[in-house]
C-alpha cells in the first residue's frame, strides 16, 4: 500500500515508471558532477537482476503532480551482502525522503538477511559521492561507518586497446573502476596525474553491519561493484526530522 507523505507519496515503481527513474538519478548525478552519462541502460538492467522483485525491492516518491522526488532500491549476495542505491532529487533534499528512504530500504534488508546462511555477517552498502557532504551527515546518523572509497577513472584513447575492454569503452573513453580500503589510501589519488588518465568521479562507501559473523567472500571487482552500473546510494539528503518506526515497507500511512 503506497504511503502517504506531506504533498508527497511513497510506493514500489512499476516498469512504466523507467524513463521517470533514469530522469531522477540523471538529475541527481548532474547535480554532484555538472553532467550525467544516459542511465536508463543500466537502471533496467538494475531491475532484471535475479531475485530483484520491483515490488518488494524498490521504492519511489512521487508528487502529487507526478513528479518523481526520490528513488531507492536493494539488492543481495546470498542474502549476506546486502547492497542499496537511493537518491533524491536536489530540489527536494533536507525534507525528510532521504531519511524515508533509508529506513525502507534497511527494512527490506533485514528480510533478506534472514535467509543468509548462518554464523555469516550481513551488511547493508551503499555508495556516496565524495562531493556530497550531507549524504555522508545522513548516513553517519543512520549508523553507517565509511568502509572503502572508490573512484572512477577515464583515460582518453583513440581506439579500445583490446576486446577485453569493450563493454567499458565509450566514444574515445575507457572506464576503469578502483576499489580502495578505506584505511590503505596511500598513493591511490596519485593514480589521476598518470598522462591521459583522470578521476572522472569519486565515491566513498558505507556499510551498516546487520550482523555480525564471519565474513562471506567478496565479489570479484568489476561492474557490479560499480556505482554507475548497480544500485548504491549517491544522492541522499539530511533531513529535517527523523522518521519513526512507521515508515517500514508494511506502513500504511507514513507522514514527514
Amino acid at each position: 500500500m503506497p504511503a502517504l507523505l506531506r504533498n508527497l507519496i511513497a510506493r514500489a515503481p512499476a516498469m512504466d515508471d523507467l524513463d521517470a527513474v533514469t530522469a531522477l538519478v540523471m538529475a541527481c548525478d548532474a547535480a554532484d558532477y555538472g553532467l550525467s552519462d544516459d542511465r536508463r541502460e543500466e537502471v533496467h538492467s538494475d531491475w532484471q537482476r535475479p531475485g530483484f522483485n520491483l515490488k518488494t525491492d524498490a521504492w519511489v516518491i512521487v508528487t502529487t503532480s507526478g513528479q518523481f522526488v526520490g528513488y531507492a532500491c536493494v539488492w543481495h549476495s546470498e542474502h549476506a551482502r546486502i547492497q542499496m542505491f537511493a537518491c533524491v532529487h536536489p530540489a527536494y533534499r533536507g525534507r525528510g525522503i532521504g531519511t524515508l528512504l533509508l529506513r525502507l530500504a534497511e527494512a527490506r534488508a533485514r528480510e533478506q538477511a534472514e535467509q543468509a546462511p548462518p554464523g555469516v555477517r550481513i551488511t547493508l552498502d551503499t555508495a556516496v559521492s565524495n562531493v556530497n557532504a550531507a549524504a555522508r551527515h545522513l548516513l553517519e546518523w543512520e549508523g553507517y561507518t565509511l568502509a572503502r572509497h572508490f573512484w572512477r577513472l577515464v583515460i582518453k584513447m583513440d581506439e579500445v586497446p583490446s576486446k577485453t575492454f569493450e563493454e567499458f569503452y565509450q566514444h574515445g573513453k575507457l572506464k576503469v573502476d578502483l576499489v580502495v580500503d578505506a584505511q590503505n589510501l596511500m598513493g591511490a589519488t596519485q593514480l589521476h596525474q598518470r598522462t591521459g588518465m583522470y578521476v572522472a568521479r569519486q565515491y566513498d562507501i558505507y556499510e551498516k553491519v546487520l550482523r555480525v559473523g564471519q565474513e562471506f567472500p567478496a565479489p570479484p571487482v568489476g561492474r557490479d561493484l560499480s556505482p554507475d552500473s548497480a544500485p548504491v546510494g549517491r544522492d541522499l539528503s539530511p533531513d529535517s526530522a527523523p522518521v519513526g518506526r512507521d515508515l517500514s515497507p508494511d506502513s500504511a500511512g507514513a507522514t514527514v
